[in-house]
């Protein structure tokens, strides 16, 4: 028995010592809140790099638009000599039609002008975009036009009546 007491004891004082070699209480909540502390500090870190990621994107979005706009936009002229004619029709109602569908796109002056022999029957609508000062400032809207209305186009010399 009294073998038991002292194994007893010797256990006890083990388990104790054991114990006592581990992190107090107040050490492990020094530890759990420096864990919650730096999980923060990584969060607080990740969301400001998302929107900085956020606030580059959307300017390199602008940016290219703007590219994009200063790269489309054609130089129309009041007093250019050339214009794009994206259509030629024999009836003047399909030639009206097809202006209203490409009017809402906010190219100026697009019009109708009407071409041929009355005697002869041989009336043409022909639609026409713009007018320009060099055939390749109207060349370049062309070649946008034909892609967007998935159509041909072609650069026209306008006469001007008065000039």
């Amino acid at each position: 028995m009294k073998k038991l007491s002292i194994y007893t004891i010797l256990l006890a004082m083990a388990l104790f010592s054991i114990q006592a070699c581990g992190p107090s209480e107040e050490e492990r909540q020094a530890a759990e809140q420096a864990r919650l502390d730096s999980l923060r500090q990584v969060e607080q870190q990740r969301i400001e790099q998302m929107m900085q990621a956020r606030e580059d994107s959307l300017a390199r979005v602008e940016a290219q638009k703007q590219m994009e706009e200063e790269k489309s936009s054609a130089q129309f002229s009041e007093n250019g000599t050339y214009a794009i004619q994206v259509g030629a029709f024999r009836s003047e109602a399909k030639a009206q039609s097809y202006k209203n569908s490409i009017s809402n796109r906010e190219y100026p002056n697009v019009y109708i002008i009407r071409t041929g022999n009355e005697e002869t029957g041989n009336i043409w609508f022909r639609l026409r975009v713009g007018f320009f000062d060099t055939k390749e400032a109207a060349s370049k809207l062309g070649k946008e036009l034909g892609k967007e209305l998935n159509s041909g186009y072609w650069v026209s010399k306008v006469e001007r009546s008065g000039s």
